[in-house]
């Protein structure tokens, strides 16, 4: 019998700051799954208040991605909810899995790469975020 608890695994922490701005933090996560990505979205809309909000996501440690992640982020039920989303890391990989995503599934939201959590947040904080095209 399994143990409360034991068995779950870790998830991402999710959650909103005072100006507005919804964090992801994927520290740690080398991989993203399906399960993952919809416990993610169920927290941000409780963090939000359900209101579309610009979309923070800490991924440095970020290697591979489901591919029905990037179907799940693409849905036009779910775009309402993200303003613009600033991804953070600096990894080939990462590069490429925002590349593959907004080329293949551009959402109606800006998204844009960050070397550091400052940039992003500057980004996402004066406007620029919500004035530009996904390819940024």
């Amino acid at each position: 019998m399994p143990i409360r608890g034991v068995d779950i695994p870790h998830q991402p922490a999710v959650w909103r700051a005072d100006d507005g701005v919804v964090f992801v933090d994927l520290s740690g996560f080398r991989h993203l799954n399906s399960d993952q990505v919809r416990f993610i979205h169920n927290a941000r809309l409780r963090v939000s208040g359900r209101q579309p909000h610009p979309l923070m996501v800490l991924a440095g440690d970020l290697l591979t991605v489901d591919f029905d992640v990037q179907l799940f982020a693409a849905r036009p039920d779910l775009q309402h909810w993200t303003e613009a989303m600033a991804i953070v890391g600096s990894s080939f990989m990462l590069r490429h899995l925002v590349s593959m995503f907004t080329s293949y599934h551009p959402p109606r939201y800006p998204v844009r790469l960050f070397d550091t959590e400052g940039q992003a947040l500057q980004w996402l904080g004066d406007g620029t975020a919500r004035n530009q095209s996904s390819d940024g």
